[in-house]
């Protein structure tokens, strides 16, 4: 039986509440944020609904999240010299869009949860460090308590990249609202998508205020009125910005939230009460944490029953796997200070330090991870257990 494993959550939810709004769009022929011979208002919509679900007071829709995360950075003024915490076990989009505003990650390593380990954040603070990035990782928040607690000791900004974690809690409060600012993402293997898109949330109003700014060429813009740069304070800028179309997609995935979530918890309790866990070791979650239950995550005590495992897993079918190829910060870019441009900035303007994170090179590569597709049925569930009762027996 080949058992379904993507990872791509919301994409599986898209129907005719989507096609519907994005006809309507379509037919309006107004699909520029803010011009058009009939403007929905889909984006300002859709902004409007996001704040009242994380119970924020701001929320920026953007082209993607490592826009989302550029502009938290941004607007929390960090850039060349300073030095952002961040742990290596991640996609390259988190730090990429740190060296896009001139500043530089330093990578700090994870504990068993898969996130940035809190117990390791102040030995790496330096004196150019200005933030703590914390990602959540596949829909497990980081301990964020700790986190705080350690940024407020340390005058230090914490931003939270939520990209895979939309939808998780800390508390009582929502992933992506504890720091000053949470950056999120509409790509198509995230809870809701809608192919790509972004957004930022915050109670600051000077992080949004400075967000929107930069996300429209650095223009200064009320309402869905169009930008200005003749105020005296406007700064140059990027175009961040999302269509109409997709924030119409993601607002009819945003009402799907609570069912989606629900469908892909109630298959990630279904394994995880019928996995033995006396033999098969679940990744860990903080105590007062909510997952999104994106993925199975088993660890093993090293490599090889990790491989073995995976071997015996994909012959039958079902696709656990290794999560990536290497961490990032085995990429070109970071081992050879590699830029786009010949002067190797933001190398040359900051001082990026190697750093060694062997509990994360040791626990990636002996830890295999399986996608829970919405697209899962009961039959491909009992199919999976019965296949970790006979390896479990067998080895």
């Amino acid at each position: 039986m080949k058992i379904p494993n993507d990872p791509f959550i919301g994409t599986h939810y898209i129907g005719k509440e989507e096609l519907k709004a994005v006809k309507q769009v379509i037919k309006s022929k107004s699909l520029f944020r803010y011009h058009g011979p009939k403007l929905l208002y889909k984006t300002d919509e859709f902004e409007e609904n996001m704040k009242k679900y994380l119970g924020v007071k701001y929320v920026l829709a953007c082209s993607n999240g490592g826009s989302a995360i550029k502009l938290c950075c941004i607007a929390n003024g960090i850039g060349p010299g300073d030095e952002v915490l961040m742990s290596p076990f991640t996609f390259i989009a988190s730090a990429s869009s740190v060296l896009a505003c001139g500043a530089v990650p330093k990578f700090v390593d994870i504990d068993e949860a898969m996130n940035i380990d809190p117990n390791e954040i102040e030995k790496n603070i330096g004196p150019n460090t200005k933030a703590i990035l914390a990602i959540h990782m596949q829909g497990q928040p980081c301990d964020m308590t700790k986190i705080m607690k350690i940024a407020k000791k340390h005058n230090l900004i914490v931003i939270e990249d939520t990209a895979q974690a939309f939808g998780a809690q800390v508390g009582n409060k929502k992933a992506g609202t504890i720091g000053e600012c949470g950056a999120f993402s509409l790509q198509a293997g995230k809870t809701i998508t809608a192919g790509e898109g972004g957004f930022i949330a915050t109670n600051n109003p000077k992080i949004y205020e400075l967000a929107k700014m930069y996300h429209d060429n650095g223009g200064y813009r009320v309402g869905s009125n169009y930008p200005t740069w003749e105020k005296g304070n406007t700064i140059f800028g990027e175009n961040f910005k999302i269509t109409e179309l997709q924030s119409a997609i993601a607002n009819e995935q945003l009402k799907k939230i609570d069912k989606i979530l629900q469908h892909q918890k109630d298959n990630y309790d279904y394994l995880i009460e019928r996995i033995d866990k006396n033999f098969y070791k679940i990744r860990p979650n903080i105590s007062d944490g909510k997952l999104v239950h994106s993925s199975i995550a088993i660890i093993f005590n090293n490599q090889e029953e990790c491989e073995r495992f995976i071997k015996y897993m994909n012959d039958n079918g079902i696709g656990f796997n290794i999560y990536c190829s290497n961490l990032i910060n085995q990429f070109d870019t970071f081992k050879y200070k590699n830029s786009w441009h010949k002067s190797k900035f933001p190398y040359n303007i900051s001082n990026y330090q190697e750093t060694k994170c062997p509990k994360a090179q040791s626990l990636f590569r002996r830890v295999a991870w399986f996608s829970l597709s919405s697209s899962l049925k009961r039959k491909h569930l009992k199919y999976i257990i019965q296949k970790l009762e006979e390896y479990k027996n067998e080895f």
